[in-house]
């Protein structure tokens, strides 16, 4: 059955044109939070996003903005482009799920050969199953979220899909050379992938057991077992080799051409293009000599892997280009390899680590390379931390964050007392993982997407019964979980997202499931690993903490995609029921059968189509704009958070709104590479300056300066002395043996105020006589690090040039102890140089220093949006809600004024 019948073949293009059509009506128009921004202006002008890198997706993504270039001048529609991109790969999706559906469900009414062939009631019946698989996955609540905005699970999600229907293609084709070729394309699409995100290869255990399956007529479990294994070991394999590997290579080679031999910067990449090169076409060419097919074939796959993989240039490129948002700075080897290991996001150990009581007891220092002008020199270490008590399959071990309280909760204790001792065991890391990794953070996901979703907030804890569960829809039922659901208030019972599929659904994947189990136990077990890798399987990959920023359902998407495809197949078991049992005749039956199963996409495209569709959504946008109208020209603003930053760039970048703002992500500031993006022009704002040169900032320089007072005087000392100090090396032995570069020999440190600067600066009022002399600002008394140290020598550097702000969102913490001496003027607290008058009825940092009411009342009457919320009855989505907070009581503030 290599081609599909025509019915078949166009079921599967009913579902992309259905798809598509819902999708167009549902995407955003604008940017969305979290990554979604700068995805969209790194697709738009090429720019390096954060590790490990999208190239593919950006490359693609670029394609798409410039067909809306061609058809329209609004600035918005290059955001609407990516988004609907993502609704195109998501509707391919579908209807791969539903060709897969249709080629597997036909192996289990007739079974394998070219002569075998399907009814015209079954053909119907398989057709049915197959729209309802596609629907379904199209329209699964976790999908459907990424399909409607410019993200990569959307391309993610397409790439394994396709790369599971080629795979299929083969399985349910009869073997023959030229089938073969399609083993290869399901390689490449595999290895494309890894320009998007790394999902596909956790298809590779469930491809070989298919493999195995179709070369051997008598399977064993011993054989499958090793077949799936074979899988895993490749997916190490390619992050090894390839992912890691090539780039590993082309590191030690350009310290070799570059330091040892004096060649140029990325010399080292012609040895390394040689040396893979010579093991491609040498394993090909030994293969053709041996007559080894298999390892040919094998060559042939590393080749595409290779060739795909070669995307991850267009980072290096780009990042030589330097961009206005060029993430790591991924310009040569050294920085690419780190850029790739997302070193900057730290590790989680999976098989023996630390617990949340875990006593650090030191630290290994490891150093690391970069690029010093035209050489590489050790300027930088990685620091691992040693702890005093491990335990095997550690899931309890961050303890940032406050986490040490939630795993308390999670364990019955209570988390304002210390944990008992010997607390945690191994008992209690298998119940959090039990209980919230799997139950929590996985089936309550899953039954999210059959069942039906209580509301959109955020569910936190298991035990929280008024956010994020999943219910059925059905009274009795929901009320054994949940309690009374007659006692919900109507505006509870009526929320958009609130979604309720009686579990239908989730019923028809259990028929879908169980026959599949029964009619081709083989197949079953492929899908099965399938289902299970996408799902636990990254469950015990990302080994996730209590009290994740946002729900995490998205990452799990492989695995419901699977269960759709049961789902899909419960059409020709109903039909087998209806026809074989209750003796309907054939075609009535499919169709009845068929009708059954599309009850479940149905249900799913109405309930969430209401809560999904964005299509009228701007508030990340306007959110942005209002930040950046908030500010005066030419100003710096310090953000802290993604919400806070990432539509703020998507703005400017992309629609132009305030290019002369400069956003100052606090969240970056500790590292060289960034401060060094600072010092340059971008877009309309003017270079940072900083008074400490960037020399001395890099790698390790400066990343903790100790206090040292040898006089013990604590003298006065103005900021500018103090970053002038910083600056010079001024060497501290310690105990250890370790110097650092230099000290700062006060913490009495003071910003002096120039009263006709500042004046002339607006950082005063002509005539105001409350003027501060000097302004003092906080210093700890132990040691400064590299991202305070920057915060200070901007602030000196360019207090009278520039309007310096703080988002209204950022942590007190960074405000470096000016809290009274700012002025609220929107979103935005201004430094001034006026001390004010604190309000503690707002308990926010919005309560801090002085209000301007006059520059507010103007900002949001002539120059604020809302989004569209104030033009539509459109559903809010829980993760606007600080950013709603925040204008509210920015505006009662002001209004108090």
């Amino acid at each position: 059955m290599g081609k599909l019948k025509g019915i078949h073949q166009a079921a599967g293009w009913l579902v992309f044109g259905i798809a598509v059509l819902v999708f167009f009506f549902s995407a955003e128009r604008t940017g969305s939070l979290w990554d979604v921004g700068e995805f969209i202006l790194g697709a738009y002008k090429l720019q390096v996003v954060h590790p490990p890198g999208a190239p593919v997706f950006v490359l693609v993504g670029r394609f798409f903005t410039m067909i809306a270039e061609l058809l329209s001048d609004d600035p918005s529609d290059i955001a609407f482009a990516v988004n609907m991109m993502s609704g195109v790969f998501t509707a391919f999706t579908a209807a791969f799920i539903a060709w897969v559906t249709i080629r597997l469900a036909r192996l289990g009414l007739v079974g394998r050969g070219e002569t075998t062939e399907t009814d015209r009631a079954q053909d119907i019946a398989l057709a049915l199953g197959g729209v309802g698989a596609g629907l379904a996955t199209a329209f699964s609540t976790s999908i459907y979220f990424s399909a409607v905005e410019g993200e990569v699970y959307a391309m993610s999600t397409f790439f394994t899909a396709l790369t599971l229907w080629l795979m299929i293609k083969w399985y349910t084709s009869e073997d023959s050379p030229r089938v073969d070729r399609l083993i290869l394309l399901t390689v490449f699409s595999a290895a494309l992938s890894t320009g998007v995100h790394l999902l596909s290869l956790l298809t590779f255990p469930a491809l070989a057991l298919f493999y195995y399956f179709k070369k051997y007529d008598t399977p064993t479990w011993k054989g499958m077992f090793v077949s799936a294994a074979i899988g895993v070991v490749l997916i190490g394999i390619v992050q090894t080799f390839i992912i890691v590997g090539i780039p590993r290579l082309w590191k030690s080679l350009e310290l070799f051409t570059v330091n040892s031999l004096g060649m140029g910067i990325h010399s080292g990449l012609i040895p390394t293009l040689l040396i893979v090169g010579g093991v491609c076409v040498g394993g090909i060419y030994w293969a053709n000599k041996k007559g080894r097919a298999w390892i040919q074939q094998a060559m042939v796959g590393l080749v595409l892997f290779v060739i795909a993989f070669s995307t991850i240039g267009i980072v290096v490129i780009r990042a030589n280009v330097k961009p206005p948002i060029n993430m790591n700075d991924p310009s040569d080897p050294v920085r690419l390899l780190s850029y790739l290991n997302r070193e900057q996001y730290g590790e989680r150990d999976l098989i023996r680590g630390p617990h949340f009581e875990s006593r650090l007891t030191g630290t290994d220092v490891e150093d690391t390379w970069g690029r010093v002008g035209d050489k590489y020199e050790k300027i930088n270490y990685k620091i691992t931390p040693t702890y005093d008590d491990k335990m095997a399959f550690p899931r309890m071990s961050d303890n940032t964050q406050g986490r040490s309280r939630d795993y308390k909760m999670f364990m019955g204790l209570n988390p304002d007392q210390p944990t008992p001792p010997r607390r945690p065991n191994q008992a209690d890391n298998i119940s959090f993982f039990i209980n919230y990794q799997i139950g929590w953070m996985y089936w309550r996901y899953f039954m999210w997407n059959f069942s039906g979703r209580q509301n959109g907030d955020q569910g936190f804890y298991p035990w929280d019964k008024s956010a994020g569960h999943w219910i059925t829809g059905i009274g009795f039922l929901d009320e054994l979980r949940m309690g009374n659901q007659s006692e919900l208030n109507e505006t509870a019972l009526e929320n958009p997202s609130r979604n309720t599929y009686f579990a239908i659904p989730f019923v028809l994947g259990l028929v879908g499931l169980f026959w599949h189990a029964r009619r081709r136990r083989n197949d079953f077990l492929g899908l099965m690993a399938l289902f299970l890798i996408t799902g636990l399987g990254i469950i015990v990959y990302t080994n996730q903490p209590p009290h994740e920023p946002r729900e995490r359902d998205y990452v799990l998407v492989g695995s419901f995609m699977t269960f759709c495809i049961w789902l899909g197949m419960a059409a020709p078991a109903l039909y087998e029921m209806l026809s074989e049992k209750l003796n309907v005749s054939g075609i009535p039956s499919a169709a009845l059968a068929g009708g059954l199963v599309l009850i479940a996409p149905l249900l799913m495209v109405t309930q969430n189509f209401d809560d999904h569709s964005r299509m009228h959504h701007t508030a990340a946008r306007d959110y942005a704009a209002n930040f950046l109208n908030s500010v005066d020209e030419n100003a710096i603003i310090f953000t802290y958070g993604d919400n806070d930053t990432y539509p703020l760039w998507y703005a400017q970048e992309v629609e132009g709104i305030r290019p002369d703002v400069r956003v100052v992500n606090l969240s970056l500031i500790a590292v060289d590479w960034y401060i060094e993006n600072l010092r340059r022009k971008i877009n309309e704002s003017p270079a940072i300056k900083m008074t400490i040169p960037q020399d001395q900032l890099l790698g390790r320089l400066r990343n903790q300066v100790p206090y040292f007072d040898q006089s013990q005087q604590n003298r006065p000392m103005a900021l500018q002395d103090l970053i002038q100090f910083i600056a010079k090396d001024n060497p501290l032995p310690t105990n250890t043996g370790r110097s650092f570069d230099t000290y700062y020999p006060t913490t009495n440190v003071f910003l002096p105020i120039d009263r006709s600067r500042a004046v002339e600066a607006g950082l005063a009022e002509p005539g105001d006589t409350t003027i501060a002399s000097r302004i003092p600002i906080r210093v700890g008394d132990s040691q400064l690090l590299k991202d305070e140290i920057a915060i200070l020598d901007l602030i000196a550097s360019n207090y009278y040039d520039r309007p310096i702000y703080w988002a209204v969102t950022t942590q007190p913490s960074k405000f470096m102890g000016l809290n009274d001496y700012l002025r609220l003027e929107g979103l935005g607290l201004r430094l001034t140089a006026v001390r004010g008058q604190a309000e503690p009825q707002f308990t926010t940092v919005i309560g801090s220093g002085s209000v301007d009411g006059e520059k507010i009342y103007d900002r949001v009457m002539n120059e604020w949006r809302w989004g569209n919320f104030d033009q539509y009855d459109t559903y809010v989505n829980t993760s606007y809600g600080p950013a709603i907070q925040s204008m509210q009581l920015v505006m009662r503030r002001a209004a108090n004024d």
